[in-house]
């Protein structure tokens, strides 16, 4: 199954003070710890990231900006650039500020994949949209749901055939590990 990996590094990180794509973890940039993380289960991984950023990450990698019809639309907008511009049968998403992930817990989520339109990872009841593998065919509804304006991840979710995965079932410390670092102190 062709697998395309996607970290989404494009937020505005108003809460950080500054790119969490760039925030580090042991001298690695985040960014690279998600693109790490997806590239032993990807043919390619693509990091989907805000224009002004672009010439900031390592040479070779594969960087994106959103389409131009849905530019900073949000996670939603993101997924969707890379479905457009790289086709595959599915897309392993993750957010760039979980520097705690693994390729091993990334390992875990794709055996997990049984051909869902959707496969998400919820952790003791909070959800992780975008920890997740889309299936390709859900192309056509995110462009829908963009073209109408309707831009949050979980509300399309709402509409859409997913399949939650309990954190504790891929990992363990799945608390530690899917948390976002919201803020410098959180590390």
């Amino acid at each position: 199954m062709n697998t395309i990996g996607v970290v989404l590094a494009g937020g505005l990180s108003r809460r950080y003070g500054s790119p969490k794509a760039f925030a580090t973890m042991k001298g690695k940039p985040y960014y690279e710890i998600a693109y790490e993380a997806l590239s032993t289960v990807s043919d390619v991984v693509v990091l989907v990231a805000r224009s002004e950023f672009l010439g900031e990450f390592h040479q070779g990698l594969n960087a994106i900006v959103d389409v131009k019809e849905f530019m900073g639309c949000g996670p939603l907008a993101g997924i969707y650039s890379v479905m457009a511009h790289f086709p595959a049968d599915r897309y392993v998403i993750l957010p760039c500020d979980m520097p705690y992930i693994s390729s091993d817990v990334i390992d875990s989520l794709v055996a997990a994949y049984e051909d869902d339109d959707v496969l998400a990872v919820e952790v003791e009841g909070i959800h992780h949209p975008i920890v997740a593998i889309y299936h390709h065919r859900m192309k056509d509804s995110i462009h829908y749901a963009l073209e109408h304006g309707q831009y949050s991840v979980m509300k399309w979710l709402n509409g859409a055939a997913v399949r939650w995965v309990e954190g504790n079932e891929l990992t363990m410390n799945a608390q530690d590990i899917f948390r976002n670092m919201n803020t410098p102190g959180e590390y």
